[in-house]
Order: C-alpha cells, then sequence, then structure tokens
C-alpha cells in the first residue's frame, strides 16, 4: 500500500509540475486571456495596434495566434462563417465545426500534415470577437490533444481597453 501511495504522490506532484509552467497571455486591447503551453514563446514583435501576438514552439514546428478584433458588422456569426471559408480557400480541409451562433465557434481540420484548431467567442456585448488559432504537425496530435484542450478552455474575455 505505502509504494502505492508513494507512486500516486509522485503522479500528483508531476501534474502540479506540468501544469506550472504554462502562462497567461492578457491582451488589455480586447481584454483576452488564455493559457499559453510551456514552450511557446512569442518571438516576433508585436503589432502597433495591440490586437494580438504570434507565438511559437520551442521546435518551431508549431504556432499559436491570440487576437482580438472589432466586429465591423455586429454579428459575431457571420465573421464566424468568414473564418471558415477563409480557412477552406486558404486549402484548408475543415472536418469538425460548431457554433453557439452568436456566443462561440471552435473548428478544426487539415492541410497536408499539418492540423488547425480554432476558437472564438464574443465579447464587448457583442462587438468584439477574441481568438485563438494553432497549427501542428499532424503527426504530433497525440501530443497536442491535451495542449489544444487547455487552449480552448482557458480562453477568456476580460477587462478590456476598447470595449465601451
Amino acid at each position: 500500500m505505502r509504494l502505492s501511495t508513494t507512486f500516486l504522490s509522485l503522479v500528483l506532484l508531476t501534474s502540479v509540475a506540468l501544469a506550472a509552467d504554462w502562462t497567461s497571455y492578457a491582451n488589455p486591447r480586447f481584454g483576452e486571456i488564455v493559457d499559453i503551453p510551456p514552450g511557446f514563446v512569442n518571438d516576433v514583435a508585436a503589432p502597433e495596434n495591440g490586437d494580438g501576438l504570434t507565438f511559437h514552439s520551442a521546435d518551431g514546428k508549431a504556432e499559436l495566434l491570440v487576437w482580438g478584433g472589432n466586429l465591423v458588422d455586429g454579428c459575431f456569426s457571420t465573421d464566424a462563417e468568414q473564418r471558415v471559408s477563409n480557412e477552406t480557400e486558404d486549402g484548408w480541409d475543415i472536418s469538425y465545426g460548431k457554433s453557439s451562433g452568436a456566443d462561440w465557434q471552435v473548428y478544426s481540420g487539415t492541410k497536408g500534415d499539418r492540423i488547425v484548431y480554432a476558437r472564438s467567442m464574443a465579447s464587448c456585448k457583442g462587438s468584439q470577437a477574441l481568438h485563438l488559432r494553432i497549427e501542428y504537425p499532424a503527426a504530433q496530435k497525440k501530443d497536442y490533444d491535451a495542449i489544444v484542450e487547455r487552449l480552448s478552455s482557458s480562453l477568456k474575455a476580460g477587462p478590456a481597453s476598447d470595449c465601451p
């Protein structure tokens, strides 16, 4: 019994340590808050307009985009449909998609040996949208399944300087 208790303690400590490696990104302009996976770094200059950041995995094979934007026509569902259409036009085979219509959207697909996953949510009383998009090698799908799950569940709206 002592061995199993020791093993369980070790597993729990390892899980806590792995969770601690995640960081949080908060965009002050749009109020987007999302967890950033261990090893992902922002190595690209932030845009002057402050709409978001790009992160890359340590091996350079995965890219995570996190940004917010104003909804030009004020309609989240139209904006969501346009994002999927743009991905399809860019050669992505979008094989999964789900949406609440006015509040959130997720989709995923493949292009060659790459996988894309994206999640968006309406914010600022429906006048803005928050987005995350991760692209990674299909060969690393098992490794990224837990990362994608955490990214998706961590996306939140917080205080935003651009929200009246």
